[in-house]
């Protein structure tokens, strides 16, 4: 059965960390394999770092999984897209690490800005 969690958090750097810790626990909660709670606890932290550092104001996680697939979203409040970047660009690789750890990524428009989805699967 899957399990959803949403998690208001603060434009702010240390909103990572939380949302890190809501995904290991979601994770833990639904038993999920150890590769799978790796990834999404990095795409997390990908995400929700984007979106602090690119979008003013308020930021959501969105969690929902299983215990062989998650989907992690992040809304914020900016209609910007992500890029993906050249990997020797010297910075901005965390749509790269989102790339390589989803089965898919996506955006979806919503009132107000976006959702940043990433949907992943136990290898």
């Amino acid at each position: 059965m899957a399990l959803r969690r949403t998690l208001a958090l603060a434009p702010e750097p240390a909103s990572a960390r939380l949302g890190r810790r809501a995904a290991t626990s979601l994770m833990a909660e639904v038993g999920a394999r150890p590769d799978l709670v790796d990834a999404v606890v990095l795409v997390v932290s990908e995400l929700v770092t984007n979106a602090v550092r690119h979008a003013p104001g308020s930021v959501e996680l969105l969690l929902e999984a299983d215990a062989t697939t998650a989907s992690v979203g992040v809304r914020d409040t900016s209609a910007a897209r992500p890029q993906l970047v050249d990997a020797y660009d010297g910075g901005g690789r965390g749509m790269l690490v989102v790339t390589a750890l989803a089965v898919r990524w996506h955006v979806e428009e919503v009132p107000g800005g976006k959702v940043v989805w990433a949907h992943l699967r136990a290898a």
